[in-house]
């Protein structure tokens, strides 16, 4: 399904996003009495054989609640990801981020699993820096689960690392008419005022059999950095809309339907320099780009899931499918120089142009049990279907930094399509050895295929290419296991030992486009799997006043897929290979604390080393004992909160404060390696304060309240051709917010 097409879908959007404007509140909270944001009483579905609350769950998950996002003002991952230990991000803006969980992190395929509900999107294995996934931003969500360790065996490949779970609101035949409407207004420093606003609503069709729920989100978050064409280019305006119905047939029997469109826009990235293009030191926060490089990121989601329980278990049957198309231009003008003799402010000005088109259907049969008794099973299969086409064109662009749209302006264009199939068989069965012991042990069977063909149309420098390429073929099959043993110690001590096995499938490596630079490289790359050894403990203390969780985690990484450089003296080609062996070894915690009412204390941290235990086959691509790349050593956050009546105006007050500290790390494994930079550790403080009543509430919140500037990433481009680009979090912002509730 082709996005450009489905104006009907747009039409649901724009519906919703003038729906929710006309009704917009300035005003944003929560209830004091709803569930704390990272608390044990939270409940999730990761086993996906039962529902249980975090301290009961024998696996190291965390969870935040969709009403403690919505008092952070979060809009999506950027804004939540510092308050869960041992997951960082190589961040290059929105719609192009790679999580990292637990330090295991390279290239090719993403290492963390994605899911909304039950609809894969996660990111894809080729053309994208390797595992880029979509932003999903954070509206009418129930609640996101993060998933540490590997969760392969119920989640597959590429969750390798762990897993992170949108899980959105769903209609209720059951309840009345009701929903919400935020709006808010925000202020970032060295950007002008910009506003966010989303609602939904709940719509009983049929009382107790029916019912349909329809959400929307907008914001025009403006820009801080500048750049010849406009003030603010890096602004990002996006829209998004979802609509869910659901049928309780019988009471046994539940059908959930999910349509959802989502869709960003920036002119610019997030990224400034220090110089332009011929070394003059350019004003703060300004982009040397010498051609507008906008990007779009448009995503669709469609989703149907069938439940039917019966006293011995519950059937679950789900088919998605999942459309992104992304629209990526990068200046290119310094490399014509470079490469082709082309000034860059005249003849030579350019930008890389790439399109993708990725569609990915996917769908699932499991049985749950519920036998009432020591023995339980999980069992299911599973089908995934992928068609990416990209495109990726070098052209020419006039003075005013627009790209030309002919093709005697090309110095470059091809295309290539892939096509991937993955099916699998996954089980689990869970025995209670004795009371409060159990023991469970998982597999999942799976074979992977992946074709790939590519087509040089232009040759680089202007030249006709050399056409169709062969069409690439590679393919992988196997089996990986977990083991959990859990023991409950007594009402308040959980424990738990874990064995897991996580593994990423191999790939292709475009031989075509490397012959249009005139180097050889591989055809392709295998897979890289790795053994992950746990051990954590719940702990419930204080008559619930107290949540305390730690984990200790070794992993064992072998054939990791790195990205290495082919060149023929001129120019570089980056493409992935198979490097040697890594070592984990880390500890994390988390500590929840409600002392007195109304007053929530959050601390969390992780420790890890994730290190190369030997080079890697190619020399100088990575030497035992370096760090793996985008992993610091150390993460950690802190939060307060307070609530309490004022009686005398009868409403509900709270404020608090929440601060996250993110240790340096490096973007290679070591300074002999082009480009390898450092990137500093920083702290990130907030501030919020609310006041509520019945269902109205006003919040005032505060990121990045120092106004920290600490590099987070650098823009890289051609080593030692181009100037630094360097990315930030975004700056000091101030939002004034509000919620009605109905």
């Amino acid at each position: 399904m082709n996005i450009k097409k489905n104006g009907s879908l747009r039409l649901f959007v724009s519906g919703i996003m003038a729906g929710t404007a006309l009704c917009a509140v300035p005003a944003l909270a929560q209830d004091a009495s709803e569930a704390s944001g990272t608390g044990g009483d939270i409940v999730v579905t990761a086993s996906k054989r039962t529902s249980s609350t975090i301290q009961d769950t024998p696996i190291a998950v965390q969870a935040l609640g969709g009403d403690a996002l919505k008092d952070k003002g979060a809009v999506d991952f950027a804004d939540f990801y510092h308050a869960i230990p041992a997951l960082s991000v190589q961040d290059e803006g929105p719609g192009d981020k790679r999580y990292v969980i637990r330090g295991i992190n390279s290239a090719g395929a993403s290492t963390v699993g994605m899911y909304l509900d039950e609809t894969v999107i996660t990111g894809e294995n080729s053309q994208d820096g390797g595992g880029q996934a979509p932003d999903i931003k954070l509206f009418d969500i129930d609640r996101v689960e993060v998933l540490k360790g590997p969760q392969g065996t119920t989640f597959g490949a590429s969750s390798m690392a762990g897993t992170i779970r949108y899980i959105t609101k769903k209609a209720d035949p059951d309840a009345g008419v009701n929903g919400y409407v935020q709006s808010a207004l925000r202020a970032t420093k060295g950007a002008s005022l910009g506003m966010q606003t989303d609602g939904a609503v709940n719509l009983p069709i049929i009382p107790g059999v029916l019912a349909v729920r329809a959400s929307g989100f907008y914001a025009d978050l403006p820009g801080w950095i500048d750049n010849r064409f406009q003030n603010g280019a890096n602004a990002e305006k996006s829209k998004a809309g979802r609509l869910t119905a659901r049928l309780q047939a019988t009471p046994d029997l539940t059908v959930d339907l999910t349509a959802m469109y989502q869709d960003v826009h920036q002119d610019a990235k997030n990224f400034y320099n220090k110089v332009d293009y011929d070394g003059n030191t350019l004003p703060s926060n300004y982009q040397a780009d010498e051609v507008r490089a906008p990007y779009n990121d448009k995503s669709e989601i469609y989703n149907a899931t069938v439940n039917y329980k019966q006293p011995f278990g519950t059937f679950t049957g789900t088919v998605s499918r999942f459309v992104r198309d992304t629209e990526f231009v990068r200046d290119a003008s310094l490399a014509a120089q470079a490469f082709f003799g082309l000034p860059h402010a005249t003849t030579g000005r350019s930008a890389l142009k790439q399109d993708k088109h990725r569609r990915v259907d996917s769908g699932e049969l499991r049985f749950a049990s519920d036998f009432g008794g020591p023995f339980q099973i999980l069992v299911g299969g599973f089908f995934q279907n992928e068609n990416r086409d990209y495109r990726s064109s070098w052209p020419k662009a006039d003075g005013t930094g627009n790209l030309s749209n002919s093709s005697a302006d090309l110095l470059l264009d091809r295309e290539v399509s892939t096509r991937i199939k993955e099916r699998a068989l996954f089980g689990e069965v869970s025995y209670e050895i004795v009371p409060d012991l159990t023991f469970t042990a998982g597999g999942r069977l799976f074979d992977f295929k992946l074709e790939q063909v590519s087509n040089a149309i232009v040759r680089a420098g202007g030249a006709p290419g050399a056409g169709v390429g062969p069409t690439l073929h590679t393919k992988d099959n196997g089996l990986i296991g977990r083991f959990n043993l859990a023991y409950k110690l007594s009402d308040q001590v959980n424990t738990y030992i874990q064995v897991a096995q996580g593994y990423r499938s191999g790939g292709t490596n475009d031989q075509t486009a490397a012959a249009i630079a005139n180097v050889v490289i591989p055809d392709g790359y295998g897979s890289d799997s790795l053994w992950s050894y746990e051990w954590g403990v719940k702990t419930t203390l204080m008559d619930r006043k107290l949540f305390l969780n730690g984990a200790l985690y070794y992993i064992d990484w072998s054939d990791i897929q790195v990205s290495q450089q082919a060149t023929n003296g001129t120019l570089s080609f980056a493409y992935t290979g198979n490097g040697g062996k890594a070592e984990v070894k880390g500890v994390e915690m988390t500590l929840e604390a409600r002392p007195i009412p109304g007053l929530d204390i959050n601390l969390s941290g992780n420790y890890n080393t994730a290190k190369l235990a030997q080079d890697n086959p190619v020399a100088g691509t990575g030497n035992k004992g370096d760090r793996i790349p985008y992993v610091p050593k150390v993460t950690g956050s802190a939060s307060i909160n307070y609530s309490a009546p004022i009686d005398s105006l009868g409403v509900e007050a709270s404020f608090g404060a929440d601060a996250s500290y993110q240790g340096g790390m490096a973007t290679k494994f070591n300074p002999a390696i082009d480009n390898y930079q450092t990137l500093s550790s920083y702290w990130l403080v907030g501030l919020h304060a609310g006041v509520n009543k019945g269902p109205w509430s006003v919040n005032l919140n505060v990121t990045n309240l120092l106004n920290d500037q600490t590099t987070i990433n650098y823009n890289e481009i051609v080593p030692g051709v181009y100037p630094l680009g360097y990315y930030m979090n975004r700056p000091r912002t101030v939002s004034l917010s509000g919620l009605v509730k109905f």
